[in-house]
């Protein structure tokens, strides 16, 4: 048998656990709030460290740009005035007799992107030619009045030029200006600025999360285990025995504390074999009774036999492991739908954006298939077992997906990545439901969600980034990565009772019988159906699929639309422990699940232009704002109404199994949400189609208060919490 640590047995004939718990309490308290102390310092450190390097090194990086700007303007410039050259001096063609210059001006400056404009002056000034670059220069800008001021090989407004004159025995007869914006380097420095941040978001909140864990598993947690155990040896129990997975300093506290542990019951086994010979050797019968009394004395007090292993198990040990496989699969999000564009047959009589949508469909249906089969498994054998399970397929689908070289396949590495998603992600949320205390059933929660918007913060800009520079596939091999060090730092780190069925199959009558009753609850089928289907459809229909084509369509790169697709974890992760607070707080979930379905609706239909809004990349973050926010307010109050359910029918259904059946149903929405936002697509504009996805979530809002209202829970929640909670 064994001990975890958040939940201690109490030993028959021994006294209550509170002291036992509060010796614990005292013991971890302090080195908690001191590792705590640890971790945040470093953090500060390493933020400021990176800010102080990634400052000046794009501050060096900006005063070596510019210079060699120049040097290819000039670079560029002679090229073409020896060719301009040897047409007026070689050829004898006057200046103002050239032929094609504009269209050869045009072909250099489309293969240098940096040159704003190349004019060509006769010798009094005038222009004879000038090509611009209409995706640097600004139309109102009357570039001819302007080169009538310029002195040569100087500044012009906030252009660099560069001036090459023509000379034709000794007289210049014509001048060539190539002129490189100040406001492209600018531009490039941004985009180098956001890259640059966005690493150092990124780097940061991974350390960070590694360092917690790493605390967590290494210090806190042996800790922890020893203080059980002196715990329990101050109530007389001496028979247990420390789980040790590392041979560090802890490790050897932990080993030591063993040694005296199996010392003590070693000579407690001397102590009953020296009182059971004098108990044999009397014989005076009060003697030996008085010697078998002692015996039952010591062994009423104290325990030295029977012992259970202690162990560190909580719902935090999960978060990194669930993180990292977040973060593998956000990486495509920001690109996803343009790159099946790109792999889409072209000659298909499907259209496109069926076609756009349909792999995202696939990944969730077969996602939605295996949630319930992950959660049945985790209820046999275990979730670490089955989170093992699911590494597999989404390391090798998403190396498949880097791999692809048509639709087809690629459809399969994502069905493929999808059973892995789906076996993970159930396992994850069933190990945080099995080591959940009791009370606070949101906040323990939203360690899972947490991590998962976590994932969702730092997966779409650095996916961003690495589509820009290296290629969409290339984005799938490093998520093949995170994934496959996701699964080692499972098998390595976590620990799972081995779990044995008496029969068997499937799934048992019994517990086919506890789906049918979890199926008939209206509260149930309220948070699943009206709560959880809106919340899902609404995330795959606008900020899966529409999104990423709304915003590349209003000209954004990768890395600007992975930044702005951050925004909904940050706002997602920013608010969750504050309104997981709340809920437990309050306990009125149903309250709070409404307003989030509301929430993400109404951000969706501000996108449409009708509202006003001018410019469609705010309205496009703030529609993220309220989803990431919205999804806050209702995922974890629904994880908590899914946990009531399942304990009023308890003995019939588990709590994996009925968080399986509710993850289920919500994936349903995740199926349909690029089903109906692809006919969206075809037939109106992408920021139409997205406000039409937030008018169908906004009609759920009444289905839920309706349904809820008359199945009672209204009440339910509010006087469960008044009993402190549900028991």
């Amino acid at each position: 048998m064994t001990i975890s640590v958040d939940r201690i047995e109490q030993e028959p004939g021994t006294e209550s656990d509170s002291g036992g718990q509060a010796a614990s309490d005292g013991i971890i308290g302090r080195p908690g709030a001191v590792l705590y102390r640890i971790v945040a310092l470093s953090a500060i450190l390493l933020l400021v460290s990176q800010i102080a390097f990634a400052w000046f090194s794009l501050k060096g990086f900006e005063q070596v740009l510019k210079p060699q700007l120049e040097r290819k303007g000039e670079v560029v410039g002679r090229a073409v005035s020896d060719l301009i050259t040897f047409g007026v001096s070689g050829l004898e063609i006057p200046p103002d007799r050239l032929v094609g210059v504009d269209a050869y001006f045009n072909s250099v400056m489309s293969k240098n992107a940096e040159i704003e404009f190349m004019a060509l002056l006769d010798r009094d000034g005038d222009t004879l030619v000038l090509t611009h670059n209409d995706e640097v220069t600004d139309s109102g800008r009357d570039l001819r009045s302007s080169l009538s001021d310029l002195s040569p090989g100087g500044q012009m407004g906030d252009r660099i030029t560069s001036a090459f004159p023509i000379e034709v025995d000794g007289d210049v007869v014509t001048t060539l200006l190539v002129g490189i914006s100040t406001e492209y380097v600018s531009s490039r420095l941004s985009d180098i600025y956001f890259d640059v941040v966005t690493v150092i978001i990124v780097s940061w909140l991974v350390t960070l999360e590694f360092m917690k864990f790493f605390m967590s598993t290494k210090i806190t947690s042996p800790l922890s285990s020893i203080s059980i155990a002196l715990a329990r040896g101050r109530k007389g129990v001496f028979a247990d025995h420390l789980v040790i997975r590392a041979r560090d300093e802890v490790g050897r506290v932990m080993a030591s504390l063993n040694d005296l542990l199996h010392a003590m019951q070693q000579r407690y086994e001397d102590f009953r074999f020296e009182l059971r010979e004098i108990r044999n050797a009397q014989l005076d019968r009060s003697v030996a009774e008085k010697v078998q009394g002692i015996k039952v004395k010591v062994d009423g007090t104290y325990r030295f036999l029977g012992g259970q292993e202690i162990r560190h198990k909580s719902s935090t040990q999960i978060r990194v492991p669930m993180f990292l496989l977040m973060f593998s699969e956000e990486l495509s999000r920001p690109f996803l739908p343009l790159f099946v564009s790109r792999l889409a047959p072209q000659d298909s009589s499907i259209s496109t954006e069926f076609l756009v949508g349909f792999p995202i469909t696939v990944f969730m249906l077969v996602a939605a298939v295996f949630t319930p089969i992950g959660g049945m498994l985790s209820d046999r054998f275990g979730a670490r077992r089955v989170f093992l399970m699911g590494a597999v397929p989404a390391v090798v689908g998403y190396f498949g997906s880097f791999l692809t070289v048509g639709y087809l396949d690629f459809i399969f590495w994502r069905g493929l990545s999808g059973i892995g998603y789906g076996l993970i992600f159930i396992a994850a949320q069933a190990w945080v439901a099995e080591n959940a205390k009791g009370q606070n059933k949101a906040t323990e929660m939203s360690i899972f969600v947490g991590a998962v918007f976590v994932g969702m913060i730092c997966g779409p800009p650095f996916g961003g980034i690495i589509a820009g520079r290296l290629g969409y596939e290339t984005t799938f091999l490093f998520s093949a990565g995170l994934a496959l060090v996701s699964g080692l730092i499972v098998y390595f780190t976590l620990d799972d009772v081995r779990r044995h069925s008496k029969k068997s199959g499937f799934m048992r009558p019994a517990e086919f019988a506890g789906w049918r009753m979890l199926l008939l609850d209206k509260r149930f089928l309220a948070v699943a159906f009206f709560a959880a289907v809106p919340g899902k459809f609404i995330a795959t229909g606008f900020f899966f699929y529409l999104l990423p084509l709304h915003l590349n369509e209003i000209g954004n790169s990768q890395s600007v639309i992975g930044w702005l697709m951050m925004l909904y974890g940050l706002s997602t992760f920013g608010s969750l422990r504050f309104v997981s607070w709340i809920a437990d707080k309050t306990g009125n979930y149903r309250i709070l699940v409404a307003s989030g379905v509301f929430l993400t609706g109404f951000g969706c239909v501000v996108v449409h232009p009708a509202v006003g809004i001018p410019n469609a990349n705010v309205a496009a973050a703030f529609a993220i704002l309220c989803l990431g926010i919205g999804h806050a307010l209702s995922l974890t109050s629904q994880l908590a109404m899914v946990q009531e359910s399942a304990i009023r029918f308890q003995g019939a259904i588990g709590a994996t199994s009925a968080i399986s059946a509710y993850r289920v149903i919500e994936r349903l929405g995740m199926v349909l949400g690029p089903l109906v936002a692809a006919p969206l697509a075809i037939m109106f504009d992408l920021d139409v189609a997205i406000a039409g996805i937030g008018m169908i979530t906004l009609a759920f809002v009444p289905l839920f208060l309706i349904t809820t209202y008359l199945s009672g829970s209204h009440a339910g929640s509010g006087a469960m919490h008044a009993r402190g909670g549900v028991k």
